[in-house]
């Protein structure tokens, strides 16, 4: 059987970044200009550049995520988790859930988070759950119980 694989990314929120580093370019000009009664000072600008320079490598850095899902495997590689490889006959059950607001603020070292609204719970059976908000997550769901399917005839 052919072994076709299914990739979705995170996408990293360029506007956020555009924004930011526009806020910023607005402060060297009112620096270099002293726009205002209280005009920005050298200081100022150091501390929101350093600021926003960690901002920006967070969003492009630790918010890069993946996920593979082939005839075999479902293969989540973020930052925070490293890569984690689940086997297709270790999943249990697959559930799409509605993240909350608190759900972003308490993340878990299990969980991978897009920010997306919705996310996708794989229950495996040695009872670890990992959860990933992601867009498409109903599509993600379908699919790998797609491939469960696939994978219960095959060992049958």
């Amino acid at each position: 059987m052919k072994n076709n694989q299914i990739i979705f990314r995170s996408k990293i929120h360029w506007w956020i970044l555009l924004f930011l580093w526009g806020i910023y370019v607005f402060m060297i000009f009112a620096y270099i200009h002293q726009w205002g009664n209280n005009p920005t000072s050298k200081t100022t600008l150091v501390i929101f550049g350093i600021l926003f320079s960690f901002i920006s490598v967070l969003l492009f850095v630790m918010r890069r995520f993946s996920l593979t899902i082939d005839n075999n495997f479902v293969i989540l590689k973020s930052y925070s988790l490293g890569t984690v490889k689940i086997h297709i006959s270790q999943i249990k059950d697959v559930s799409v859930g509605k993240m909350s607001f608190s759900d972003h603020r308490f993340a878990k070292q299990d969980e991978c988070h897009d920010l997306t609204g919705q996310f996708v719970k794989i229950h495996v059976r040695n009872d670890k759950v990992y959860r990933f908000a992601i867009k498409n997550a109903q599509k993600i769901k379908e699919e790998i119980e797609k491939r469960m399917i696939i994978n219960n005839i095959t060992t049958s």
